[in-house]
C-alpha cells in the first residue's frame, strides 16, 4: 500500500518562500490551496503528501505537481 509521495521545498524553506513571491502570478486559486495543504503536510506528515488526500482527479494532481516542480517550488521524491 502506498502511503504517499515525498517532497522537499526546492532549495529549502527560505528559497521556497522567495520563489513563491516571484511566481505567485502564475498560480491560480486551486494552486494556492494545494500549496497550502502541502506546506501543512511538511509539518504534520513529515514531507509526505498522503495518498488520497488531494480532492482532485489524478491527471489534475499530476499537472499541478508538475507545474510546481517546473516553477522550482517543490521537488518530488519517491512514493512511500
Amino acid at each position: 500500500m502506498i502511503a504517499g509521495l515525498t517532497f522537499t521545498f526546492h532549495g529549502g524553506t527560505k528559497a521556497f518562500i522567495d520563489q513563491l513571491a516571484i511566481v505567485i502570478n502564475d498560480l491560480d486559486d486551486e494552486d494556492i490551496h494545494l500549496l497550502d495543504q502541502i506546506t501543512q503536510w511538511s509539518w504534520t506528515n513529515n514531507h509526505v503528501i498522503p495518498a488520497g488526500e488531494i480532492e482532485l482527479p489524478a491527471t489534475e494532481i499530476e499537472r499541478r505537481l508538475t507545474k510546481f516542480e517546473r516553477l522550482h517550488l517543490l521537488d518530488y521524491g519517491k512514493t512511500v
